[in-house]
């Protein structure tokens, strides 16, 4: 099986995939599973729902605010668009999200998604030499 061609201008983290013996076997047979060679989750798992009508769900509760999907898609939209014009994320770059588990965190995780990132979510915990990258 080949990889598929990627948009990714980083190629980090198709370079360091583990070996494609250690890849596990997805066997999807139902339809609703049959997606395309690419795809990107945010617009699967956020996007869709607002196309097709359901923006007023409720998406995201807490016990102090409630956000519908027209709401994170609004945010996330927002966080990508500030990463891509603003920071100049290129497809692939990872980008760390270090916070408290809070609707912004899932809006900013797939705002990196739908800019081409990665999102690289951490525990707020840990300290910077837990963080660094192994030489």
């Amino acid at each position: 099986m080949q990889i598929s061609h990627s948009a990714h201008v980083d190629t980090f983290t198709r370079e360091n995939l583990p070996p494609r013996a250690g890849w596990p076997e997805f066997l999807f047979t139902l339809p609703e599973l049959d997606y395309t060679q690419s795809i990107n989750c945010a617009a699967e798992l956020v996007d869709r729902h607002v196309l097709a009508g359901a923006g007023s769900r409720r998406c995201l509760v807490t016990d102090t605010e409630t956000w519908t999907y027209s709401d994170l898609l609004a945010k996330s939209n927002q966080v990508a668009r500030v990463l891509v014009e603003e920071a100049g994320l290129v497809p692939g770059n990872r980008v760390l999200l270090r916070g408290p588990n809070n609707p912004w965190l899932v809006a900013v995780w797939f705002g990196v998604l739908k800019a081409g990132g990665v999102a690289v979510t951490t525990m707020p915990l840990l300290r910077a030499g837990e963080l660094r990258t192994p030489r």
